[in-house]
């Protein structure tokens, strides 16, 4: 994997994380395109969803900076914990079946699909009056446990559990930002277990794949930022059921490649 790649890879990252179109399915069928790339389990993917992951964090550093120390601030990290808990219960279980599937373009293409329905849903789900003083525990493991779910590639964890945050009675704007504060814990986790993992694998990184991980990380931190603000105006301006039109036609054409025998 050269340095370009990491980057583009990066950027790929970051588009689609906060974007209802699933960066796992993304980066799955790119990487099936670089000719002989190859990673220690999903550890680079892993780094790239760090990346990200620090793009919340500097998204939401002025209001992380006003929940400290007080209330309102101690009772969102126990919803915080709550979800990432009901995750856990869900994404370990199913966790080597979801790394078996991103070498599956047909499951895919399938979960590709399912985000795009769900996506397209939100066209008649209009959410709720839930903030985030007046969401509960049962939004919070709701939403977790479709986010567990959503480790397998091609369904987007942004857009289902966004759906699920708006189903649940969720303000619009407060679905996503707590759709992406949940985020954190969750890549956080999962990079400790895929990078204590790699070293069980064969395959041994060099200097140049810690390289290309710090690059790739950058990329989707810095891209990652500017989609979460999409992300938010699309919801507030009430068209984020729109990426359905271009995640449902995308895993049609995936799942026609993989029947069709010309992966």
């Amino acid at each position: 994997m050269t340095l370009w790649q990491a980057v583009l890879l990066g950027i790929l990252q970051g588009v689609t994380e906060f974007l209802p179109v699933s960066s796992s399915g993304h980066l799955a069928l790119a990487q099936m395109l670089i000719p002989g790339f190859e990673q220690p389990g999903v550890v680079f993917d892993a780094m790239l969803h760090v990346g990200t992951a620090t793009a919340v964090v500097w998204f939401e550093r002025r209001q992380i900076i006003e929940w400290m120390g007080n209330a309102r601030g101690r009772r969102l990290l126990g919803l915080l914990v709550l979800g990432t808990v009901a995750t856990a219960l869900i994404a370990l279980p199913l966790r080597r079946f979801a790394v078996e599937a991103f070498s599956l373009p047909a499951w895919i293409g399938v979960a590709l699909v399912l985000t795009g329905c769900g996506v397209g849903a939100t066209k008649w789900l209009a959410g709720g009056p839930l903030g985030e003083v007046q969401m509960t525990w049962r939004q919070a493991i709701g939403v977790g446990l479709v986010q567990g779910l959503a480790i397998f590639p091609g369904l987007s964890r942004s857009g289902m559990t966004i759906v699920a945050g708006l189903a649940g009675g969720l303000e619009r704007v407060w679905a996503a930002r707590f759709s992406f504060l949940l985020a954190v814990p969750a890549i956080a986790a999962a990079t400790v277990l895929e990078i204590a993992g790699s070293w069980r694998v064969p395959y041994r990184p060099d200097i140049g794949f810690g390289v290309a991980c710090f690059v790739g990380a950058i990329a989707a931190g810095i891209t990652g930022y500017f989609a979460i603000k999409l992300v938010i105006g699309s919801l507030s301006s009430k068209i984020f059921h729109r990426f359905a039109w271009y995640c449902i036609p995308l895993g049609i054409v995936v799942l026609a490649i993989s029947w069709g025998g010309l992966r």
